[in-house]
């Protein structure tokens, strides 16, 4: 399954790159960019629960299969409609539409077959393993697509022919998955809109789960944009070719792969809650910097910086969200964990229309400085959240869980 993953995740880097270049050269407008943007995050945010209640009933390995495949048939058809010269901004609206669907049920099933695979003593470090992974097609995905769109008898056709090809040798991995890997703990048999909600009731009745997940909403809210927008950086504030696109998306990968490694290693500590106010308020430090800066040297290394940040903070919110979690909710959780990513596609299309107004250093700055506010005045008000269950942070802590309906 983790091979599976590096490789389909590495189609999906080639396609984000690819989508939003092709989006930026067609419109000139930052607000499309979100918009294609949003496409993708509308099908994240109202299918994530019904993917969530999926996985906790049916079989993962086929909907992970079944995912694929859907992401390979809409790589292929828009690599034809490229190659034919029929694209138009329209179509990567549609296409993004699709893909979310594909992504919000197989991200969600994927992290909820993890503990059944490694077991929850191991989960820190396999959550850590599988955001290293993801982070290393970060640094490969990027730089191929760069290299790829600028290549004149490849271009973004040749771009979105990889990405197909990825998707096909994922569902191959995929299908040599034993059957015997889905055997864990699964909700109990009921009416589905009623699983669903239990699964939002869940999450609202335990204090310290809630809180986590808005950890996570908040800083992917307001942060995780600027990777939209960095063709908005590369070609209006540095200035230079669709290859350095590719390179400033690889230094945040990089630094993103560094911030899991650091993750794995430190996924046992007994202040997981402190590192992940630490590297939130990093989150929020680095993106003011790298806003801010108009020399490439200096702006690579400080996207780097944002991606370690970043992937650090989110590694520990992960582990610490899964840890929380009892195991015949985990589909039904990490579904709405998964909503954050769509918040994320959200903000972009207002980001954009501001970026279009004010400009990009303005917008990603402020973005950065509310992010450090958050962090710190979460961090004053519950500082005891922080405390709590440190002597234990591999066990979820002793409460009542609501039966499963």
């Amino acid at each position: 399954m983790w091979l599976g993953m590096i490789i389909s995740f590495g189609g999906l880097q080639i396609a984000i790159i690819s989508r939003g270049y092709l989006a930026y050269d067609l419109s000139g407008s930052a607000g499309i960019l979100g918009l294609v943007g949003l496409a993708m995050g509308l099908p994240m945010l109202f299918f994530s629960p019904v993917a969530g209640v999926l996985a906790d009933r049916l079989d993962k390995r086929r909907l992970l299969i079944g995912s694929q495949l859907f992401m390979f048939t809409v790589a292929g058809l828009l690599a034809l409609l490229i190659h034919t010269g029929l694209i138009a901004v329209w179509h990567l609206i549609v296409f993004g539409f699709f893909q979310g669907i594909a992504f919000s049920l197989g991200m969600p099933t994927r992290s909820s077959l993890i503990p059944a695979l490694v077991g929850r003593e191991r989960l820190g470090n396999a959550i850590a393993l599988n955001n290293s992974g993801r982070n290393m097609m970060t640094i490969v995905g990027p730089a191929v697509a760069g290299i790829v769109i600028v290549t004149p008898w490849l271009g973004t056709a040749g771009a979105f022919d990889i990405t197909a090809l990825c998707y096909g040798v994922a569902t191959l991995f995929l299908l040599r998955l034993p059957k015997a890997a889905d055997s864990g703990k699964k909700a109990d048999p009921g009416k589905f809109s009623a699983q669903m909600f239990a699964g939002f009731n869940y999450v609202f009745t335990e204090r310290t789960l809630l809180l986590l997940l808005v950890l996570a909403f908040v800083p992917i809210l307001l942060g995780r944009p600027y990777q939209m927008l960095l063709p908005v950086f590369q070609a209006d504030v540095l200035n230079v070719d669709a290859r350095w696109l590719g390179f400033l998306n690889a230094a945040s990968g990089a630094g993103g792969l560094l911030g899991s490694l650091l993750v794995a290693y430190l996924a046992a500590s007994q202040h997981a809650k402190l590192l992940q106010t630490v590297f939130g308020g990093l989150f929020g430090i680095a993106l003011i910097l790298f806003a801010y800066t108009s020399w490439l040297p200096l702006s690579l290394v400080l996207v780097g910086f944002v991606g370690l940040a970043a992937n650090a903070y989110m590694s520990l919110n992960n582990t610490l969200v899964m840890l929380h979690t009892d195991q015949a909710y985990y589909g039904r959780v990490m579904s709405i964990y998964m909503m954050s990513f769509s918040l994320m596609m959200f903000s972009g299309l207002p980001m954009g229309m501001l970026v279009d107004r004010w400009g990009a250093p303005q917008v990603v700055g402020i973005a950065g400085a509310v992010i450090l506010l958050f962090i710190l005045a979460v961090s004053l008000a519950v500082p005891a959240s922080r405390q709590k269950d440190e002597g234990e942070p591999r066990t979820a802590p002793p409460r009542r869980t609501p039966a499963p309906l």
